[in-house]
This record gives structure tokens, sequence and C-alpha cells, in this order.
């Protein structure tokens, strides 16, 4: 719901700039019709099966081309250290950490990911 955050956004936004209280009501609710006219337009609109195919297959692409590419430039740095190739320091630890930096960072994602989950979880508990 990227197109909802954007609008809420801009609303927000513009709202800090009328001073008069007349003006801010009749602004919040051609906000609130906007809204519901995009939200009405955003579940209106369809797509043909081939295009949602299409772009779920470039997202599984570019989700497999990040550890796929960390790990061939990680082979790569290993494969100068073997060879000798002359490098700058910073080029051999960009290359040699490429692999390890996607693993940590995968890691660090799927535990803010269980963080997140887990707190949802107690809210709901609370909410009970």
């Amino acid at each position: 719901m990227g197109a909802l955050t954007i609008f809420d956004g801009l609303i927000s936004l513009a709202s800090e700039f009328i001073s008069d209280p007349d003006k801010q009501a009749k602004f919040q609710l051609q906000a609130v019709q906007s809204r519901d006219k995009l939200v009405t337009h955003l579940l209106d609109t369809k797509t043909i099966p081939w295009v949602d195919a299409t772009v779920k297959l470039f997202t599984a692409l570019i989700t497999f081309a990040r550890p796929v590419g960390g790990l061939m430039m990680t082979a790569f740095g290993m494969y100068a250290h073997l060879k000798g190739i002359d490098m700058s320091a910073m080029a051999h630890t960009i290359f040699d950490g490429a692999f390890p930096a996607w693993g940590a960072s995968r890691h660090a994602s799927k535990k803010q990911a269980e963080d997140t989950r887990r707190e949802i979880e107690k809210e709901k508990v609370r909410q009970r």
C-alpha cells in the first residue's frame, strides 16, 4: 500500500501549513474523500495474469541474485589472493566480505522480523 503511505504523508505535511480551523476542517474532509477515492481506485485496479507472474519472477530473481552475487564476489576475492592480482586493501576487503556481509545482513533482517512478530503477538495478548 505504498500509494496510501505517500498520500497520507503528503496530507499530514500539507495540513501543517493550514492555520485557520475552518479551512483545516474543510481540508481534512476533502483529504478523507480523496483517500476514499484512491482506495476504491486501488481496489478496482486489475492486471493481466502474465504481468503478475512477471513481477513475481523478477522479485524472485532479485532475491536470488543477492546471495549468488555475494558468493561470486567473494570467490573472485579469493581467486585474486591466490593468483596475486594487485588490488587495493579496500577492494580486497569488499570482495572478501561480500558473502559474509550478505549472511550477516540476512541474519539481522530475520532477527528484526522475528522481534517485530513477537511485539505484535505481545500487543495482541495485551489487547485481549
